[in-house]
């Protein structure tokens, strides 16, 4: 019988630790003990405690700085819901689909968006928070007259988001289809997203038709992995 390896003593700290968060001893946003003090009272050495706050931190539930370590401020993870998050009542009870997800988590969403041209596309540019958290990138490129039809050039897209204002100017969104890679952020993301380059985004690449087949929209989104939660419901006999 091959004797199973005892669990290295940090992971029971991270546990532990963990632990604490979850129950609401450590609340969303408060400053955990120095790590010399957790030290002490879990009676281990202080970089044990170290070696367990560089895994919460990878987990995204804590968040080092010269200051000291803060509970994520985001405990639960977001949930990007499909095809819910595409139906106009679920988009429509906001400003678009991640303004409800958002506020469905409790939090307050906000976003800043920088329009630009090319001769044959305008692009969306939105860096996007969860209250005072950076949650996303997004990245839109629409063909420029379909832009101009559904009045994308400017940086309020109304009720509901682009989403509905294509479905107004007769280009609703008859399939879609969603590419996701796992991989590190890029220098401008980790900035932004306030990541390491050991942290993980979802890259997720949508790509939206209108009923004779014209593309209307490609999204590219970035996201950690450790603040969404992506979740997909369909019907094996769809056609």
């Amino acid at each position: 019988m091959t004797d199973t390896p005892k669990r290295p003593e940090y992971r029971r700290i991270a546990d532990e630790i963990r632990r604490r968060i979850s129950g609401g001893d450590y609340p969303p946003g408060s400053v955990l003990p120095k790590d010399a003090d957790l030290a002490a009272e879990l009676e281990t050495g202080r970089g044990t405690v170290e070696k367990a706050m560089g895994v919460l931190a990878l987990e995204g539930l804590v968040t080092r700085t010269k200051q000291g370590t803060t509970v994520s401020r985001i405990p639960l993870k977001i949930t990007r819901a499909v095809p819910e998050r595409y139906e106009a009542a679920y988009r429509e009870r906001g400003r678009g689909a991640f303004d409800v997800e958002v506020r469905d988590r409790g939090h307050e969403p906000r976003w800043e968006t920088t329009v630009t041209e090319t001769d044959t596309a305008t692009l969306r540019t939105r860096h996007m928070w969860a209250d005072d958290v950076p949650v996303q990138i997004a990245v839109t490129e629409v063909p420029k007259a379909v832009a101009v039809a559904s009045g994308l050039a400017g940086e309020d897209t109304g009720s509901g988001g682009m989403i509905s204002r294509l479905a107004d100017a007769g280009h609703k969104q008859d399939r879609i289809t969603e590419t996701i890679d796992v991989r590190p952020p890029t220098t401008e993301e980790a900035a932004f997203l306030r990541l390491t380059e050991d942290h993980r985004v979802y890259e997720l690449t949508h790509t939206a038709y209108s009923q004779d087949g014209t593309v209307t929209e490609v999204t590219t989104h970035v996201m950690p992995c450790h603040l969404w939660k992506l979740a997909y419901t369909w019907s094996p006999d769809a056609s």
